[in-house]
């Protein structure tokens, strides 16, 4: 296993709930909010998430995830901040690299069981979690020749792992849209490129995170953070939602 440091970076996006049949604004649409479009590239990306099975990961904000498919196949941990999403990505391989459960270490001190930062104990302790399978078409925005905006049409399938004995996997499927910014661009590029979005009938989505919504935690993640009693019911909702989506799926 490779014991190299991640390539570190941050992510600041947007995400958006669409309809399924909602079709994605084009370049005449995006040339009156002031950018140009590449052509539309589609990967077919399948990743597993880990974590411990108390989810002691999940709980300081911390995913680790193994994806194929796409630019960005590899192991990554990411890690939620108040500006954004931290993320350390090593390249693809079959197990895990130890630089990652390095990484790992350095995140949780102070934050979980001293137990589990003991040598071994989070390579023993760290299992798949869930599983998604996302088919992924990406259109780049431009600003002149800069790229400035990654926007991704995202089908998603989850499969969260039955974790109890008599438990079954749980799946989950829904449609977003992710605007992600590219480095060095300016934050409020995205706020220039949301109208053309809202026009063709996304809505700011509820959730933050793709493992929280795969694995059905974004309610409890919601009440730990003292949210109000109308968006717990929203989330219960997109989570039923998502769950009979997956549902007319194997109809």
């Amino acid at each position: 296993m490779s014991a190299q440091a991640g390539a570190e970076s941050i992510e600041i996006e947007r995400k958006y709930e669409v309809p399924a049949d909602a079709v994605m604004p084009g370049s005449e649409e995006f040339a009156l909010a002031g950018f140009t479009t590449d052509t539309p590239v589609t990967f077919e990306l399948t990743a597993t998430y880990f974590d411990t099975p108390d989810r002691a990961l999940a709980a300081a904000g911390i995913a680790v995830r193994q994806r194929t498919g796409g630019h960005d196949a590899g192991w990554h941990v990411k890690q939620r901040l108040e500006d954004g999403v931290r993320e350390v990505a090593w390249p693809p391989a079959a197990e895990a690299p130890t630089g990652l459960f390095s990484k790992l270490r350095e995140l949780l001190r102070d934050r979980v069981s001293a137990d589990l930062l003991l040598d071994g104990q989070l390579e023993a302790q760290l299992a798949p979690l869930a599983e998604m399978r996302t088919s992924r078409t990406v259109t780049l925005l431009r600003v002149g020749e800069q790229p400035v905006i990654e926007l991704a049409d995202d089908r998603v399938l989850g499969i969260e792992h039955a974790s109890g004995k008599d438990a079954k996997p749980v799946r989950r499927a829904w449609r977003e849209w992710e605007a992600e910014l590219m480095p060095g661009a300016d934050p409020a590029l995205l706020g220039a490129a949301e109208p053309p979005l809202l026009a063709a009938g996304a809505t700011v989505s509820l959730s933050f995170a793709k493992i929280a919504r795969a694995s059905g935690q974004l309610v409890a993640v919601a009440k730990k953070r003292g949210a109000d009693p109308d968006q717990i019911a929203a989330l219960q909702t997109l989570d039923a939602s998502d769950q009979e989506r997956a549902r007319r799926l194997d109809a």
